[in-house]
């Protein structure tokens, strides 16, 4: 994912990232906290305030949504071969995959770099951004064994995502309840409870109030 600087910024502390106004940042993590985001900039990563950059964000990105809920997502009957989503690894929360529809199975993809250019590939060819790679493989086999081209979920399946978006702390009271601040993505696994609802976050499943939480919209972001 990438983002554009609205300000100058400069780093106070060494896990923080310098950038100036207009210029393109990598996006690696903006899960963990509202507030900054983790980027990277001409191979150097570092922390960046939220509020200094406009992401520029697509539908086909997810997050920190789970293997098991991006299958279900792709195998609904109006998303066709190609059908794709890009998110964080559950195994390695630092890199992509993109998890993409074929007949009726989903394959998975790792995203790779190289360690000296920071580049992005699946196989061969490398890109400079996520987003590169993606346009990239629109028209070229994103598969060495079937020819699979990307495409856009159905517009109806992108937006039913099981993530919400946390509009309160909540600090669980019971023993089974899950801890998150205001600005978390949660996805939920389960709503049969109308109150209640389970959820993941940061590898971590419990119970929440479903009125702390709202269906998360990529193109909005919280007031602090």
């Amino acid at each position: 994912m990438e983002a554009v600087a609205d300000h100058d910024f400069v780093a106070t502390v060494r896990d923080e990232l310098s950038f100036k106004k207009g210029q393109v940042l990598k996006i690696l993590n903006k899960d963990e906290d509202p507030h900054w985001y983790k980027a990277e900039i001409d191979g150097q990563e570092g922390f960046v305030p939220s509020n200094y950059i406009t992401l520029r964000d697509h539908s086909w990105w997810m997050g920190k949504i789970r293997r098991c809920d991006a299958e279900a997502l792709l195998l609904r009957s109006h998303n066709k071969d190609g059908a794709f989503l890009a998110r964080m690894s559950e195994s390695a929360p630092s890199d992509f995959s993109l998890s993409v529809r074929y007949q009726d199975s989903v394959q998975h993809f790792k995203v790779l770099r190289d360690k000296g250019s920071g580049k992005y590939y699946l196989w061969q060819v490398k890109f400079n951004s996520l987003n590169e790679l993606i346009d990239y493989h629109r028209s070229a086999s994103v598969s060495r064994t079937h020819t699979i081209l990307l495409q856009n979920m159905d517009a109806e399946t992108a937006n039913q995502t099981p993530l919400v978006q946390a509009m309160f702390d909540f600090k669980p009271q019971e023993e089974g309840e899950l801890a998150f601040k205001r600005g978390e993505i949660i996805t939920v696994t389960n709503r049969s409870d109308e109150n209640w609802w389970e959820g993941t976050l940061n590898n971590r499943t419990g119970l929440f109030p479903a009125t702390y939480v709202v269906p998360f919209n990529r193109n909005v972001k919280l007031s602090p």
